[in-house]
């Protein structure tokens, strides 16, 4: 039984690598080019809301009215679902990297992921609420005060240490989550390798029933991002090939589109519909999203235009911190920029918002490397770009 399990394992990743290598090289790019990407994908997620919109795009597109721009959005936003689950196995695959004296090297690397996650987010989340404090003072029905989560009008102590330090609630960056959540995974890596090494399906299933039913496990915000940081160990500790072939990248990433698009018409079919049923369906399908992902990022990566792509991928960890609440301002200064609120304004509109952020954040990243390198690594947590 077990042997048969093996062999129909095995055959199922010569199907999916079909034949397909990355050299080391090759992979360090693709992981480039998916990093910056992935990033520039959480900015499409993290705009949110059409300021006319009725209904929020994760739910679905609105069935009444802006069909075909809530539909473009909240597609795009399904889509990007993928981003966190392919970040954090990433990030997984690389911590699990070592292979003797797991004691040292765990120690290691949790020291050094203190250093390239939490002080960052601290040093982001001061500055963020230092800022939000002076325009507060300066303007205090600036609407920007009303995208972020903290009311400064009755923020108690906690609430401004959970601001800058996210230690039971969302920090003001509220992007932050999933870098507070990934350190937090870090610190618990010991139970992890003793999962990995000892009892791996149990751990999974652990990991992955929570995930799928919403279970924070208490100390998490969400459990995708420990869930997918497992599954990546479990890939590197088992030697299991990472390529994807094009015929199997073609058959997922048909199968997620069809998904994504599905779960953006479910207003039309079965409109609120049973919220946990829904809530599991959309975690799912993150699941084809991250093969299908990956996949065509490895067609895309290694192209003369993926190349280039790639060399800013030290600049993700800065963009993801910069993003917000820059796109939130942005939005509101272009909207009342608009001449009409029609669909295809609202879609220029989403689009320009997007691209505007992320030139900022890359420009500034750029110029800080030039102009306060020192000032740069810290807020990049100690990353480089080529």
């Amino acid at each position: 039984m077990i042997a048969a399990l093996i062999s129909t394992g095995r055959g199922l990743q010569s199907l999916v690598r079909g034949g397909a290598t990355l050299r080391k090289e090759e992979l360090s790019q693709t992981i480039s080019f998916a990093r910056i990407v992935l990033i520039v994908g959480l900015v499409f997620l993290h705009y949110e809301w059409f300021p006319n919109a009725r209904i929020s795009p994760f739910r679905g597109l609105d069935p009444t009215q802006n069909q075909i721009a809530t539909f473009v959005q909240s597609f795009v936003l399904f889509f990007f679902f993928s981003v966190v689950p392919l970040l954090s196995m990433i990030s997984g695959w690389l911590f699990f990297s070592f292979l003797s004296d797991p004691a040292s090297a765990l120690a290691g690397r949790i020291r050094r992921r203190f250093a390239s996650l939490y002080l960052p987010l601290v040093f982001w989340n001061a500055l963020f609420l230092a800022f939000l404090l002076l325009l507060f003072h300066a303007a205090p029905g600036h609407p920007l005060l009303a995208e972020m989560n903290i009311d400064l009008q009755s923020a108690g102590i906690m609430d401004y240490v959970n601001a800058v330090f996210g230690l039971t609630k969302h920090p003001i960056g509220f992007q932050f989550w999933f870098v507070r959540d990934l350190f937090v995974t870090v610190l618990v890596s010991p139970l992890l390798w003793i999962l990995l090494t000892r009892a791996p399906v149990i751990g999974a299933l652990l990991l992955g029933g929570c995930w799928f039913v919403g279970h924070d496990l208490w100390i998490f915000f969400r459990a995708d991002v420990v869930f997918f940081f497992y599954l990546g160990g479990w890939i590197r500790l088992r030697g299991v090939p990472v390529e994807i072939g094009a015929r199997a990248t073609l058959v997922f990433l048909a199968a997620y589109v069809l998904l994504c698009a599905v779960r953006t018409l479910a207003p039309y079919v079965v409109g609120d519909g049973n919220p946990f049923e829904l809530q599991v369906a959309t975690r799912a399908m993150r699941l084809i999203g991250v093969l299908a992902c990956w996949g065509l990022f490895q067609r895309i990566a290694l192209t003369g235009m993926g190349g280039v792509v790639a060399r800013y991928g030290g600049l993700a960890f800065f963009l993801h911190a910069a993003h917000y609440p820059l796109i939130a301002e942005v939005k509101l200064i272009l909207w009342d920029l608009l001449p009409a609120e029609t669909q295809p304004w609202m879609l220029a509109h989403y689009v320009v918002s997007v691209l505007v952020t992320v030139a900022i954040g890359i420009g500034l990243g750029i110029a800080l490397t030039r102009l306060a390198p020192k000032a740069f690594a810290l807020l990049n947590g100690g990353r480089g770009i080529a």
